[in-house]
């Protein structure tokens, strides 16, 4: 009697927690530029084949590896340590979310997470296999912790949200479906260049702003920080950032329509 007793207690407490767990209402035809419907079935396809964390941990690693050869990356500082400390609360935060996403490997990540600070002047911020990436260009260009919480938030659901784990997927397909991912250079070069997608970035805004909120930062920043990237947009600093980000005007419109929806947020 007493092990039954202990065990259903168990159970309720795992039961609660979840039922406690906060769902995102994501509405990605915010950011449908007429390709929503052919992206979704691409994904619907390729979840068909199987990446692991490891697999994209792996690709991490190397992407990390190509980042050191040719920049200084600091690791320690102020800056460092300010980026490293948003990231630990945002990150701090995925459990509390049930998956919005198709990610089989979604809230599997939170142990791995590692971030650098890349000194350039380029305006930009990357991530592969739980390593994220932020320029000194975009630490800068930040006006406060707020704003570089909408940047990392941003990188973190890329990973959360199975994105670069998709990028494996096509590669994986393209070499046979069940074979391996070919030439690691190249696979690493193929996810550094290629784009998620706007869909992709949009939700990765909004699953971004609810780690955000929930961390305890300002989320509305957000707006700001889109608005003037899309002022800046046509400077060779930002060409980089927007061969991926390409529509930062919608960004900030999207953005404001979910907070206002999900959090009763007017963001002027």
């Amino acid at each position: 009697m007493k092990k039954l007793t202990i065990t259903l207690a168990l159970l309720l407490v795992t039961a609660l927690c979840t039922a406690q767990k906060k769902n995102t209402q994501h509405d990605v035809s915010c950011y449908d530029n007429g390709t929503l419907a052919a992206h979704q079935l691409e994904k619907t396809i390729l979840d068909g084949a199987s990446v692991s964390v490891n697999d994209e941990l792996e690709v991490g690693k190397q992407v990390y590896d190509q980042m050191a050869e040719k920049y200084t990356i600091l690791t320690s500082g102020e800056k460092y340590e300010k980026v490293l400390g948003i990231m630990n609360r945002l990150t701090a935060q995925i459990s509390k979310y049930n998956n919005p996403s198709t990610n089989a490997n979604f809230g599997q990540y939170k142990s791995h997470y590692k971030i650098y600070i890349i000194e350039t002047d380029e305006i930009n911020a990357f991530t592969a296999g739980a390593r994220i990436f932020v320029t000194t260009g975009i630490y800068d260009f930040c006006k406060d912790d707020n704003e570089l919480v909408s940047i990392i938030g941003h990188e973190i659901s890329h990973n959360e949200l199975g994105h670069i784990g998709y990028h494996l997927k096509r590669r994986k397909m393209a070499q046979g479906f069940f074979g391996g991912f070919g030439d690691l250079a190249t696979l690493v070069g193929n996810v550094l260049t290629s784009p998620f997608g706007q869909t992709d970035e949009g939700q990765c805004d909004l699953f971004g702003m609810d780690l955000s909120k929930s961390a305890g930062f300002a989320p509305c920043h957000t707006i700001d920080l889109w608005e003037r990237m899309a002022e800046k947009s046509g400077e060779k600093s930002f060409i980089n950032l927007f061969s991926t980000h390409p529509y930062s005007g919608d960004r900030a419109t999207c953005a404001k329509q979910h907070l206002s929806k999900n959090y009763s947020l007017d963001c002027e």
